[in-house]
């Protein structure tokens, strides 16, 4: 319960708080949910986790855990940040390359859904 409200509040604020202070383009919110939460999650879980809970924890983690588990979770986080922004370097570097990442001024202004689909999503 813990581990949610923590992984609930804070995304929250990265995504209303954080992208307005920044300035990045996240229309879908993926870094400040995801990213953020996934990273809060994954941390606490090793501050968090004890063998009382989960005994299953004693098989291979029990010298670790209540200990220095949050320092193995925090390896991981590094570990899977790094693959996320090498990855995501290395197909946007490709996607660039082969169609390009922004639309034209033109299509931008007149809308996307408009532009590239030929319909409007929303007629107000």
């Amino acid at each position: 319960m813990i581990i949610g409200v923590f992984a609930g509040i804070i995304p929250y604020f990265a995504v209303v708080k954080m992208k307005a202070i920044f300035g990045y383009d996240d229309a879908l919110d993926t870094f400040g949910v995801h990213a953020v939460g996934g990273t809060i999650g994954a941390f606490l879980t090793g501050v968090l986790a004890r063998l009382d809970v989960n005994p299953h924890l004693a098989t291979n983690l029990s010298r670790i855990v209540g200990k220095t588990l949050w320092i193995e979770q925090l390896k991981a986080i590094g570990i899977t940040l790094f693959l996320a922004i090498t990855g995501t370097l290395i197909v946007g570097s490709i996607v660039r390359w082969a169609t390009g990442l922004r639309p034209s001024p033109e299509n931008e202004s007149l809308g996307l859904d408009l532009a590239e689909h030929g319909e409007e999503a929303y007629i107000l």
